[in-house]
């Protein structure tokens, strides 16, 4: 794959025929690829809408800015510019999409509360609250971590890359072990950088940019245990630690139904959903779809009669969503979780197994809880420094400790 950058604002690649392939590693730029006959396969006439089209190839960027691209006259099939969304593209169609490069937005310093569990001169350990977005991006560049952590350090402003508008494909808000970044986005995707808590100068002396940072993620809803380094050598520590598997965490969910039997391991490959681009989904080990993810589970606690079940999980891998969507695959989504089946009619159904009361309690539950109900329970690595291992332990938050109460209650 060719990249070129030229004195324009956008840079320029392009891939192959192949219709299993996407650009990696770009975030904005041109885009050429030929229509393939599995594109179109069991499609009417063989056609597919050119914004359908673009929306499998670029997963990162959302179908309304694939629109609008469209519209703006940034589209061409076979040279000629498509201004039309629902234009049909057939097998053999060359189709090339230009998307500018990302905007830098400004994190600014807020003077936000945080619950640090544990802080030294180079790491920082917080137990991020439900609600609350890890890093800025388009839509989400105040009220984040990154926002308190400025200001929590005596950090300025800083400028931030909104990678959520890019062209590459992402698994959906994170980069994983093999870019030193680990997604535990679980209730959070891949692909967005995130913080070092140090304000470095970018290369035309504006303002200081933030770099790739917070080691690992948990996603707005999850709540718990997360560590950030403060510098660039904590930083490469942590990372080679999660490379290497050794970072200890364990999570605590509430599921809808028992698992049987009561512990076990899940391996599968996790990618983006093809049906669905905003979700993940489970594919087959070792297929070309996804990437590898394990996850081992055990039952702490079987509630409301064997209709829900506190269960423990350990991360052998950090993927997008790699609880909720292993939890799915078993057959016992998170209660709460309106993405993966777990909230709704379902949850009702089974929890409430027709009895009246139940159904009416269980539909309050979800009402109070608008959420999956996930936790980072623990957390452990070791710290290079001061050349020690570290442990910590979370305590369920107020709304999940009700949440369990009210489980038990239903026996």
């Amino acid at each position: 794959m060719g990249v070129q950058r030229p004195g324009s604002t956008q840079s320029c690649f392009s891939i192959a025929a192949d219709p299993r392939q996407t650009a990696q590693g770009q975030e904005s730029g041109t885009l050429t690829c030929r229509v393939g006959l599995v594109d179109t396969q069991g499609l009417g006439k063989g056609k597919l809408r050119l914004d359908a089209f673009l929306s499998r190839r670029l997963p990162t960027a959302s179908r309304a800015k694939l629109q609008a691209a469209i519209k703006e006259g940034h589209v061409t099939v076979n040279g000629k510019p498509q201004s039309k969304a629902s234009c049909a593209v057939r097998a053999g169609d060359v189709v090339t999409c230009t998307l500018p490069d990302p905007v830098p937005l400004e994190a600014a310093p807020e003077d936000i509360p945080l619950d640090v569990v544990f802080e030294n001169t180079h790491v920082i350990v917080v137990n991020k609250p439900a609600g609350m977005v890890v890093h800025p991006s388009a839509g989400h560049m105040s009220g984040t971590l990154v926002n308190a952590l400025l200001h929590h350090c005596h950090l300025p402003a800083m400028g931030v890359a909104d990678v959520r508008t890019s062209l590459t494909p992402s698994e959906d808000d994170e980069e994983e072990q093999e870019a030193g970044f680990e997604d535990d986005s679980n209730g959070d995707k891949d692909g967005d950088g995130a913080p070092l808590l140090t304000p470095l100068s970018s290369s035309n002396g504006q303002v200081p940019i933030i770099r790739p940072g917070i080691v690992h993620r948990l996603d707005k809803g999850t709540t718990g245990l997360l560590m950030v380094a403060k510098d660039d050598q904590t930083h490469r520590h942590l990372s080679d630690q999660f490379k290497a598997r050794t970072v200890q965490r364990t999570y605590w969910s509430i599921v809808l139904g028992r698992p049987k039997p009561g512990q076990g391991r899940v391996e599968t490959n996790v990618g983006r959903d093809l049906k669905d681009r905003k979700r993940m989904a489970a594919f087959a080990y070792h297929c070309n779809q996804g990437r590898h993810a394990a996850s081992n589970f055990r039952v702490l606690e079987e509630l409301a009669g064997g209709a829900a079940a506190l269960v423990e999980w350990r991360l052998d891998t950090g993927r997008t969503h790699q609880i909720r969507v292993h939890a799915k695959h078993i057959g016992h989504p998170l209660f709460g979780d309106e993405t993966y089946g777990g909230a709704g009619g379902t949850a009702v159904s089974v929890i409430g197994r027709g009895k009246g009361s139940w159904q009416a309690a269980v539909k309050k539950l979800l009402k109070d809880f608008a959420r999956p109900a996930l936790h980072a329970k623990t957390l452990g690595f070791h710290d290079p420094l001061p050349n020690k291992d570290l442990e910590f332990t979370s305590e369920l938050p107020p709304d999940l400790q009700h949440l369990l109460a009210e489980l038990r209650s239903l026996e």
